[in-house]
């Protein structure tokens, strides 16, 4: 009994120190999309890793949609790595300050047939 924590069930370590939980306001249609890409990539931070990953390096990136007021929004929580929440603050300054934008720049590249890098 001395060595407990080692039983099944209960992890040694973990990746706690390399994953960041963070809430964007993303359009419904954009939320959709990136559900429907979990059968596929596994999780929604993967889809989202993949996709933040060809977006960095596309010579010529999707262009941010024009915001649209009546558009219905919803907040998602996503599990994403550092790298991950890190690239995405950075896109978004091309896209106008809004990760909302860049994530749905990332659904256009997961829904792209050629990507051009």
């Amino acid at each position: 009994m001395r060595d407990w924590k080692r039983k099944k069930g209960i992890r040694k370590g973990g990746d706690s120190d390399d994953v960041v939980i963070t809430k964007y306001t993303i359009s419904v249609d954009t939320a959709r999309a990136i559900k429907k890409a979990v059968p596929t990539y596994g999780s929604q931070g993967r889809a989202l890793q993949v996709a933040t990953e060809m977006l960095i390096r596309m010579e010529d990136p999707p262009e941010p949609e024009p915001p649209a007021k009546d558009e219905p929004v919803v907040r998602v929580s996503v599990r994403l790595r550092k790298r991950t929440y890190e690239l995405i603050r950075q896109l978004s300054g091309k896209y106008g300050d809004d990760t909302g934008q860049v994530i749905a720049a990332c659904v256009k590249v997961l829904k792209m047939k050629r990507i051009k890098l």
